[in-house]
């Protein structure tokens, strides 16, 4: 499979309750494949958030749709990457109980 493909719908992916994508919102914030592996970096920018397993699900599906194996990590967004998380869910927010933050 095209790695670019798989990439590309990966990037494609918007998080449950904000019209944006995991990784314009610097959620997904690293995405490698290496060999027949997809490698990705989830930045959260709080701990506990009830919708993590639901988004790093999402990217999971797409690699493994593509025949691919899936790891991923973890960590909390530093402060300016948290700015710019508030800034785009504010002018993005779909409404709902999968808020992450407000």
């Amino acid at each position: 499979m095209d790695k670019e493909t798989v990439l590309k719908a990966i990037e494609y992916i918007e998080h449950p309750a904000i019209n944006s994508t995991l990784k314009d919102l610097g959620i997904l914030s690293k995405v490698e494949i290496t060999g027949e592996v997809v490698k990705a970096e989830f930045a959260l920018p709080f701990p506990n958030i009830p919708i993590k397993g639901d988004m790093i699900g999402s990217v999971q599906i797409i690699a493994e749709s593509f025949g691919f194996k899936f790891l991923f990590t973890e960590r909390l967004m530093s402060e300016d990457e948290k700015q710019h998380f508030l800034e785009v869910e504010h002018a993005n927010w779909k409404g709902g109980s999968a808020a992450c933050s407000c």
